[in-house]
Formats: C-alpha cells, structure tokens, sequence
C-alpha cells in the first residue's frame, strides 16, 4: 500500500491477513477466494487504478477521491491536501491545522501558535527567560535509559523508535527467528529492499511492558507499497487496517511480508492515539518530557549505548539518523534527537564518545552540537563510560589498544595509558571544533571510584595533560552497608526500618568519599562531578535478598536515604565555593528502569507511573525544592482564547493559591471556575481547551513535582480527573487549542498578577 495509513486498536480476537499483494499490484490484499481487495484509494481490476488519495482517502466513481476529515480534493494537484481556513498569508501545515504567522525559533508550531522549549518565551519564542524555567540553577541531573524495544522509559511518541532490530520468519516454519537477516538486502535506514519469496521480517515493540502503555486508537504510518501485518497482540481487521485495544506484556509484533522491490515499504511509524497530526513537530512524549523538567542536565551514556558502541572503528557515516527503523542497537540513538530533547527542555547535555570513534566522528559529533544547541546551554564531553570495568567492551578495546603502544606494560596499565591518551584526543578535538565558545564545553574525565589508589595512578598518568579537561568525576552509589551482599544472610528477615538503619550507618563512608575526591579535584585545578548515583543494592544469586532489595527500593523507607545521600554531595561539593559551576553537578542513575535482579536503577519503573508513590522520585524532588524552593512548577499565568465565543479562560494566582477562571470581556473581569481543592504551595497550568467538546485540560503540580490531571466541563460545570495517558492524548487532538506561547498573555493579564 502507497503511503498506507492503518488505524489499530488492541483486540481480542486475532485475524491473519493473507500477504498477497503484489497479485493485487501492491495496493490490495487476495481473500480465500483469490479476489483482490482494494486499499483505501485503489479501485479497479487487481486494483490497479490509483486514484492519488494517498492513503487520505477513498477512491469514487468519477476516479477521484473522498478525502478524509482533514484534507480536501485539488483538482489542479489531482490529489488529497490539507484542508483547513488560515488568515492571510498563514497556510496548513497539517489537516484541519494551520500554521504560525511567526518563526517559531525555540519551539515549533501548534494549531496557529508557538509552543515555546523550557525558557524561551514571546509569539516567536525568541525571548530567553532563565527565571522561567523549573530547572533554573539545579546541580540534579539525570541518567536517561538506553533504546530497547523492552524499555519501560517511552521516549517517542512514536513507538516504532524503540523497537527491535529485525529478526527473520519463514511461511509455514514455526521458528522465532530463523537468522537468515544476512539474505536480505537492507536499504540505508534499515528497511529491507526486496524479500526474497517465503521469506519475511519482523520486530517486537513494548515487550514485557505494554500493559503500562496507553491503548486505543493507533495509527500505523507508512511509505512505499507492500504488506504490513501485525502479532503476538490480539487484534482484528477495521478498514485499511487493524485494532488493539490492549497491548499487555507480549507487545506488539510489527511485520512486513511482502515489499514492492521498486517501491519498497519504508518510514514505518507507530503512532498513540491524539499525536497522528503533531508527531513529528513534537517527536517526544510528553510524559517523558514532564519527568525531566526540573532536571539541569542529562546524561545520554545508555542512550548512545557507550556500554560495548559498534560497529568498531565509528565513523560518521555508521551514526544513527532520524529516519533508521529503529533507534535501539549497538549504535545508539540519533544524536539529532538528542539535541532536539535538551533543546526542548533547557537542560545541559552530557554525551559520551564511542571507545572506537574516529577523530573525523568526534568532530563532526562536536560540530553538529556546536551548531544546533540552543546558545544557553552547555555540553558535557566524555571518553566512553567506565573503561576500568572489565564488564564492558570498551575496556577490553582499550587496553587491546594500549598493548600495542605499551607492550612492556600490563593489560590494565596498557589500558588506562592508551585511556588517558585517547580522552585527551578528543577533549582537544571538542575545544579545537568550538573555539572562541569552548566555554560551553565541559571536557569531563573519570576512573574508577572505589578505590582510591586506581584514580590517583590514572591521575598520575594524565600529568599536564589535565589542562585538557575542566572537570573528574565519580560515582555516588550507597548500598547500605554492602545490605545485598555482606547482610545477605539476614536480610530477607530484616523490617524496612532495619534496613534504612544500616543506610544511616552507611553515610558516613558517602560523605568521606566525597571530601576525599573534593580535595583530589581541588589540587589538580578541576572541577568535581559525579556521572553516576543513587541506590546500588544488587544481588544477582539469592532471590530472596533481590525480592527484599526490590521492595526497600519501593518503599517509603528509601526515600530518606536517598535525600541524605544528595544532602552530603551537596554540602561537601556543590556548595564548595571552589568548585561552581559547571562543578557540582549530581547525576542520578537512572531515570526509569523496571526492577530486577540486577537492580533497581530506575527513579521510577515506567513512564506514566503515578509519582505520588515512589519515595526515589519524592527523595530527589524533595531535595530539589528543598534548596530551589523559589523555581516555579510551570508558567506564572497561562491563557487561552476561544474565537468562537471571544471566551477566555485562564489559570493564575489569586491571593494565596492558583484558581481557573473566565472572562467574557478579555480580561477585565473573571469569573473563578469550581476549586480543585488543591493546596496553596500547588501550581495550576492550564493546557488547552477544546472548543468543539468544551473541554479545560488543567494540571495540578505539587511541590515535589507530582501532577495530577483535570478536565473541566463548559457543559456540565464539573471537573473530572484524567489518567495521564488520557489526558495528553486527549489534549494533542488536533481540534484543541494550546496555551498562549510563555510571556504571551494578548492583554487578558490587565487584571491578573503575572
């Protein structure tokens, strides 16, 4: 099918679809009676007709087309375009959707308006406001999780980002996956070129993980002309495509099993229901957008997969772009999207050079940064990850690398040398590549931690070249007293306030670690910052003990450890006046990740996770607003407008505490809508309002970052609470409209306080 569009929801009963297209000439499918039936915009004998609906619509008599909702016929284009009534000199940039009459510089536009990245505010979001911003001077950052079609973190909206590479199937052949990927020929993003006869590919996408995902509408979005078919999640036929109303801990499986070799099906996206029309504007999902806010700077070591990066050598030309079927893999995310995150966001970037990267990658990696970073913004630089840590394949690289230059010396010694040489190689090639603004690059070097006498030596080694780096960093993981391993025995008895004791006990030896590395950075001249840290309670043979770690780890009784832990970091390095910005940072390992026997890294275990239970989350947001308690939760004042009914509505402080309200007469005098009952300390952000449903979309935020989601009715006066899947699919459906850009208030504040 030619720029297919399937629409799926999650179902109960399974239908296997006959992959016989290309008797259909790729734009339909044979029944059991060897009849074609046409895709939506085909017609005709073997549905050979193409009616240029494009996927848009459906074909009628005259041999032009229906269109969809959205889009409308063009005689003079003889195809389906986008239909929608735009001002002057304003056109569509989607159906029913019109553009902005401004550039959106640091945002991008949004049903006729901007929607400013964290920080930037005005019609054009060109204005920088630092005062706006929740992460405003934070030294917290966070370890985001790698790309993996299992991951709990939902990066994309676009789910198909984070599927599996492609494994092999045979017509009428059992197995799994044959292994046969080397007898296809696979095009530069990934997708096959040809399939040869019985031969098929597929991939799974949510595995063990889909029962915390949103269902509903999906829609599947494709380029080029073949056969698109779906497993493992029940589903069944709707027009053009299928349904899955519950995708549960199987996931999806995604299979192509049949591809026109002139026209090769390629671009595959996998879309939630409310984001078919902003996707790719707005590529992130908001949920996972909304747990990084407060962050200052984020780590992308797991999302680069630095741990064991291939192919060896990198070269640029073996880097992950945007349009690859998928961003899991050796390889590592899209270093586009990685910009495009920290850019929305305003947060600092820490990236991690692959251990086999050429100097023409590193380079080009530098200079793409340099040129797309928004100019607030800083970027931590990192030779790989942990190369003392025989666990890892870039230790082995290294010291195989160090054997050639050092052969007299040891394997580890070897390594460390060739370590710190080729650390320094790059720390150059990032100042060279940014010259007269190197002072936005932070050229970070680390060893291992816990033992004091391997840094030192590593240190020793570096000598004067440690003019090439700014910063050391460090670990700061706390394992209570070693509770998993040296308490084993005992543990699986122990009460949770036993085992918070033997955190207490343990402190100590956090706080003397880091007074002892603090003056380490000092008499070397650099900044001291830690690249990993949190709860490290891991035992990979007792089940009893992993069980036990797993529940402290969602316990109340966490949450304290966690915040003495950033309490001492912070007293003994942040507020160590000699080591300011960009020292003192904390890098949290890791955002989310769910639990297992090889630990409980994840602050929370899947995104859309409801926050006001995980004490690891209310640990770090506590502190956080504990030593930045005058960041804002969210726009001081935030509005909308309904040109319908000349209708306002607004969300703003009044006295004590946030309300809602709306004005008949643009601003001159509100009318409070129902409280929400929530707290003075609580923050009201109103999101958008849907003029066909007459629908408010409200967030409530608390003081530790915990949101609660709301919709007010015009129609029954009442508000209702949304999950938070719910609440943003229904809040990015194309009809509704989006808050004023940041700082825009179109004069409704004449009366408010913003």
């Amino acid at each position: 099918m030619a720029g297919g569009t399937l629409l799926i929801f999650l179902c109960i009963s399974f239908i296997s679809l006959c992959a016989c297209a290309q008797q259909c000439n790729w734009n339909g499918r044979l029944d059991s009676h060897t009849r074609c039936h046409c895709f939506s915009g085909f017609t005709g004998d073997n549905c050979r007709t193409d009616c240029h609906c494009d996927g848009h619509g459906t074909c009628k008599q005259d041999g032009t087309c229906d269109c969809h909702e959205g889009w409308k016929w063009s005689a003079s284009q003889h195809k389906c375009v986008w239909d929608c009534s735009c001002p002057a000199g304003v056109h569509c940039i989607g159906p029913g959707e019109c553009g902005c009459q401004h550039d959106c510089k640091w945002g991008a536009c949004r049903n006729g308006q901007c929607e400013c990245y964290e920080g930037y505010k005005g019609d054009d979001c060109s204005h920088y406001d630092p005062n706006i911003m929740q992460n405003k001077d934070v030294t917290v950052g966070i370890n985001i999780g790698g790309i993996s079609y299992y991951s709990s973190e939902v990066k994309w909206v676009d789910i198909a980002k984070q599927s599996k590479t492609w494994l092999t199937q045979r017509d009428g052949v059992s197995e799994w996956d044959t292994h046969e990927i080397d007898k296809i020929s696979l095009r530069d993003d990934g997708y096959p070129a040809s399939l040869p006869s019985g031969l098929n590919v597929g991939k799974t996408v949510y595995r063990s993980f889909g029962s915390h995902e949103e269902s509903g509408n999906y829609t599947v979005l494709y380029d080029g002309e073949g056969d698109v078919d779906f497993g493992l999640s029940q589903h069944h036929t709707i027009y053009e495509g299928k349904e899955f109303p519950n995708i549960k801990d199987n996931g999806i499986e995604l299979k192509i099993t049949g591809t026109n070799p002139h026209n090769p099906i390629h671009n595959i996206r996998i879309i939630p229901p409310g984001y078919e029309n902003t996707f790719e504007r707005f590529p992130f999902h908001p949920l996972f957008l909304e747990f990084l806010k407060r962050f200052s700077e984020i780590r992308f070591m797991d999302y680069l997969h630095t741990n064991g990066h291939m192919p060896e050598p990198t070269t640029w030309d073996d880097r992950k772009t945007t349009d690859f079927h998928t961003h899991a893999g050796e390889d590592g995310g899209s270093i586009e999207y990685l910009v495009q995150l920290v850019n929305t966001l305003g947060t600092d970037a820490w990236v991690c050079m692959p251990h086999a990267a050429d100097d023409n990658y590193v380079r080009q990696f530098a200079t793409y940064v340099k040129k797309n970073l928004r100019p607030d913004l800083k970027v931590y630089v990192e030779y790989s990850n942990e190369v003392w840590n025989s666990n890892f394949r870039q230790t082995h690289y290294t010291q195989e690398q160090g054997k050639l230059l050092y052969p007299d010396d040891n394997d580890r010694i070897a390594g460390m040398k060739f370590f710190v040489k080729r650390a320094t190689e790059i720390a150059d090639i990032w100042t060279h590549v940014w010259g007269s603004q190197s002072g936005r690059v932070v050229n970070v070097i680390a060893w291992q931690t816990n033992w004091f006498g391997n840094y030192d030596q590593m240190l020793s080694e570096l000598g004067d070249r440690k003019s090439s780096f700014d910063a050391m960093a460090i670990t700061g993981y706390f394992n209570c007293d070693k509770v998993t391993t040296t308490h084993a025995s005992e543990m699986p008895t122990m009460t949770m306030a036993q085992i918070q004791h033997l955190c207490d006990v343990d402190l100590a030896n956090e706080k003397n670690t880091d007074r002892h590395y603090m003056g380490v950075a000092l008499a070397h001249g650099l900044k001291l910052v830690m690249y990993e840290g949190g709860p490290g309670m891991v035992n990979q043979r007792d089940s009893a003990v992993t069980d036990k770690a797993i529940t402290f780890n969602r316990d109340q009784h966490i949450q304290r450890p966690v915040e003495d832990v950033l309490e001492a970091w912070y007293d003994i390095v942040t507020s160590n006046h000699s080591n300011a910005s960009p020292g003192g940072l904390f890098n949290y390992f890791a955002s989310t990740g769910m639990a297992s026997k090889y630990g409980s890294w994840g602050m929370a275990e899947y995104t859309g996770q409801d926050l006001s239970h995980v004490p690891k989350w209310l640990g770090v947001q506590t502190f956080i607003s504990r030593h930045w308690p005058n960041n804002p939760l969210g726009p001081k004042c935030s509005f909308v407008k309904d040109p319908a009914t000349n209708t306002a509505y607004g969300c703003f402080k009044s006295g004590q505490h946030y309300v809602c309200a709306k004005s008949a007469n643009n601003g001159r005098t509100w009318t409070n809508l129902p409280s929400l009952h929530q707290a003075d300390t609580d923050h009201l952000t109103l999101d958008g309002f849907d003029p066909d449903a007459k629908k408010l979309y409200v967030r409530v935020t608390d003081k530790t970052d915990v949101i609660t989601y709301h919709v007010y009715s015009e129609h029954s006066h009442h508000w209702t609470t949304a999950q938070n899947f719910q609440y943003y699919s229904e809040e990015y459906a194309p009809a509704v409209l989006p808050r004023f850009p940041n700082g825009v208030y179109n004069g409704l504040d004449a009366n408010v306080h913003c």
